[in-house]
């Protein structure tokens, strides 16, 4: 066989590897037990190389996305390269040790070719209870890290197909509903093992080296388009942004996230040193976030028709300060990091780089993942944790008016049906429409946001609620008017409680937790 290949050859390399991830993916939707995972999706699958940096992924999650390859560095420095094994699989949720926040457990496996390490089959889903002080494991408050949940340094879960029984023994007598855990972890699993085997199809149908060619090949077209974007930006010139989060869940003060955005020869530096100090309240963001948001903007930006890799991110620098929110220092508890400030840091990228593409650039959406968890005992007496993320409005960009209702940026799930959700949990939907007239005005209007109404049947439960834009509208662009905040009521015996943006309590039978999403910045003037 020739070592000389063409671009189509190339193409078709890379849509065989992504498509080893996506099929990763399908096989652990149809064999996980959970809603969250099998319904709503809300897991991520990726390959790796041998050094843990990107060469593939299914179009899953960006906040799981990004920071996947951070994982995988620090398994890898965890045990020691030359201690990973072939017939192991590993375990992690530690969001200092390249996690995102704990109820996003990554099950990783080295995959071994001729008996040389060749790269990582990985996986991330988000479990809706990994134990902790509260139901869902996304308490808000002044919580630490092990207070919010189970901490899983790196752990082998398996070597030569024998489970580490005892381990995860131990691991679901710590957390609620451990049936569930334990059939989606064994879905996770079995989807690693399905990608290996795709993995070894794919290298003795072309040969290892044939593929680690292309693949070299690949990074280094990814990183010359993302070069030729880089280039486009004036040298030394430093754009600046600030946005804010409405508070940290303890004190009512908003958080500036302050981003520096400067090119300097072939590198795109973003300097978020100026963002303010980590917080009592667990918004704080790992590392491995603040990474996922700032690369999925130059992700976006990039033409589509170049691979999602290490290769494309090598033109980038992203400078944090230790101590701060978009790069806290343990055990600050980092809950809701993951799921709200990273849709903030996007949104700074967002603020940032409309400066300097403003024809390509949209205006801020929801900003806001608007978690709600319900936990407790069910009328059976069996234990329940209900975990979603509700959509909201999109913002416009030139020649684009946005869909209303839609999960935007770091986050990338279904809703849970009304049927589903109904017969698993204690709950009962009263309404889900769209909020009219939510999204900012402009020549381009952006989209709107919903209004979900869930009541409890359980006699009582506890609810946490992690959002934002609830007192920073998303905001508009080029003269487009912002869209409007969100807003959480609690409806309690014929009384409407407005509630905070974040907050964890007590509900009882009968209560509504209403929960009216943001809408999109409109775009241009009308």
């Amino acid at each position: 066989m020739s070592s000389k290949f063409s671009l189509i050859e190339a193409q078709v390399i890379n849509q065989s590897l992504k498509n080893v991830a996506l099929e990763t993916g399908i096989v652990l939707q149809r064999s996980a037990f959970s809603p969250n995972i099998r319904d709503r999706l809300d897991f991520s699958s990726a390959i790796m190389d041998h050094r843990g940096r990107l060469i593939a992924q299914a179009e899953h999650i960006p906040v799981h996305l990004g920071a996947m390859p951070e994982g995988v560095k620090a398994l890898i420095k965890y045990f020691g390269k030359d201690n990973i094994k072939d017939g192991d699989i590993y375990i992690a949720n530690n969001p200092y040790l390249g996690g995102t926040h704990l109820p996003d457990i990554a099950v990783v496996k080295p995959i071994f070719f001729d008996k040389i390490l060749v790269g990582y089959i990985a996986n991330r889903c988000h479990h809706a209870d990994v134990g902790g002080v509260v139901p869902g494991s996304m308490p808000s408050g002044k919580y630490t890290l092990d207070e919010e949940g189970f901490v899983i340094n790196p752990t082998i879960l398996e070597r030569d197909g024998v489970l580490n029984q005892e381990w995860f023994d131990y691991f679901l007598d710590n957390i609620r509903v451990p049936a569930e855990r334990k059939g989606d972890i064994q879905a996770q699993l079995a989807s690693t093992k399905i990608g290996e085997k795709k993995f070894h199809a794919l290298l003795k149908k072309y040969s290892l080296e044939r593929v680690q060619k292309i693949i070299d090949f690949l990074n280094e077209r990814s990183r010359n388009a993302s070069l030729e974007l880089v280039r486009t930006i004036p040298e030394n010139e430093i754009i600046t942004y600030t946005d804010y989060m409405d508070n940290d869940g303890v004190r009512e003060e908003p958080i500036a996230i302050t981003a520096e955005v400067q090119r300097k020869g072939d590198k795109l530096i973003v300097d978020y040193t100026k963002t303010d100090p980590q917080v009592e309240g667990n918004i704080n963001a790992p590392y491995a976030v603040t990474l996922s948001a700032t690369y999925y903007i130059l992700r976006c930006l990039v033409s589509r028709d170049y691979a999602t890799n290490y290769g494309l991110y090598e033109t980038l620098e992203v400078k944090t300060k230790k101590g701060t929110l978009v790069d806290p220092e343990p055990p600050a508890g980092v809950a809701a990091g993951n799921v709200e400030t990273s849709q903030r840091i996007t949104d700074v990228m967002i603020g940032s780089f409309a400066q300097l593409f403003p024809d390509e650039v949209p205006a801020a959406s929801s900003g806001t993942m608007n978690n709600i968890i319900i936990g407790g005992v069910n009328p059976k007496g069996i234990q329940f944790t209900y975990y979603e993320t509700i959509a909201g409005g999109i913002g416009a960009g030139k020649d684009y008016t946005p869909p209303n209702a839609k999960h935007s940026h770091m986050t990338n799930t279904r809703n849970t049906s009304v049927e589903v959700l109904e017969r698993y949990y204690p709950l009962r939907i009263h309404e889900y429409s769209i909020i009219p007239n939510t999204g900012g005005s402009g020549k381009w209007k952006g989209s709107n946001g919903v209004r979900r109404s869930v009541e409890l049947l359980a006699e009582t439960a506890m609810l946490s609620i992690q959002s934002e834009r609830r007192e920073h509208a998303p905001f508009g662009l080029l003269g487009g008017e912002a869209g409007s905040k969100g807003r959480n009521i609690l409806r309690q015996d014929g009384e409407s409680i407005h509630l905070p943006a974040k907050v964890t309590k007590d509900i009882k039978k009968g209560d509504i937790i209403i929960i009216e999403t943001p809408g999109g910045g409109g775009y241009d003037k009308d």
